[in-house]
């Protein structure tokens, strides 16, 4: 499991984990959207067989710092599941969004279409 620490809205760091289960990013934070939908109820299958509600989606500002330097970005599509008790960034939402992500023995990298990296676990 790897985990990349963003900074939110609410000017606060929180660990988000990077997953590889499932299609969709996740969060239990309403307040870190910056753009929110209610939408449906809809069901969420967790890894230890519990099943959530989504009850919105949005988009969600955050920073992190990479290399010494701050990062801006922005999650898209995300689930708001306010039962959850972690925050998920799923790999393969990243890469079919154009992000390239690399595995290696010193953690984890997100990097942008040309090469950037914008996340670091």
């Amino acid at each position: 499991m790897f985990v990349v620490t963003l900074g939110a809205n609410d000017h606060t760091a929180y660990d988000w984990i990077i997953d590889f289960g499932a299609t969709q990013h996740m969060t239990f934070k309403r307040k870190w959207f910056t753009t929110y939908k209610s939408i449906v109820p809809r069901k969420v299958y967790m890894g230890n067989d519990t099943i959530l509600e989504a009850i919105g989606k949005g988009n969600i500002k955050a920073t992190m710092q990479v290399g010494g330097r701050m990062l801006f970005t922005t999650i898209t599509q995300v689930l708001h599941v306010p039962k959850m008790k972690k925050s998920f960034i799923f790999v393969s939402k990243l890469i079919l969004g154009g992000f390239v992500v690399e595995f290696d023995k010193d953690g984890c990298k997100v990097n942008n279409a040309h090469g950037t990296i914008v996340a670091q676990a």
